[in-house]
């Protein structure tokens, strides 16, 4: 394998790894099942760039420091409501990857939610760029989100 196919691998694997754990961390986040301590966010908070953005379904771009915010204070909104619930979760399907270069990357996913009711989805893009630092090897970079139809969701 060539030394760059080598160098793009590794960042499909490391962005593909990464919506897969921070995804992780937001359902254990929204459970409860964290601690409800800096460390524990830091998990959120480390991987974000100080520039991230978000764009959610509904068109509203919120920048990194309002979104700590908001995510900060949904700790355990997702608690189930009796011990006999299965809970909340959230799961990734169709995990696409573009290298824009050796540093950037594009990945589409789909992120679907089972809190109350059928499960929502959602297209995402996001924008990741290496980052030796991190715990995965990048950093969140922007992230734009379109509402997908309900019945699309397989592990609903």
């Amino acid at each position: 394998m060539e030394r760059e196919e080598l160098k793009t691998a590794d960042m499909e694997t490391a962005c593909r790894q990464e919506v897969l754990d921070l995804h992780q961390f937001f359902q254990d986040w929204f459970r409860g099942e964290l601690p409800q301590t800096d460390e524990a966010f830091d998990r959120f908070s480390g991987v974000m760039d100080d520039s991230f953005h978000i764009v959610s379904p509904g068109g509203r771009k919120t920048a990194i420091e309002p979104l700590r915010a908001g995510l900060r204070s949904a700790f355990g909104s997702w608690r189930p409501a009796s011990v006999e619930s299965e809970g909340s979760r959230i799961w990734i399907e169709n995990t696409q990857f573009q290298a824009l270069n050796e540093d950037l990357s594009l990945v589409t996913y789909e992120e679907w939610q089972k809190n109350e009711g059928p499960a929502k989805g959602r297209l995402s893009t996001a924008v990741f760029r290496r980052d030796p630092e991190a715990p995965n090897g990048v950093r969140w970079l922007h992230v734009h989100e379109t509402w997908l139809p309900a019945e699309s969701g397989e592990g609903s």
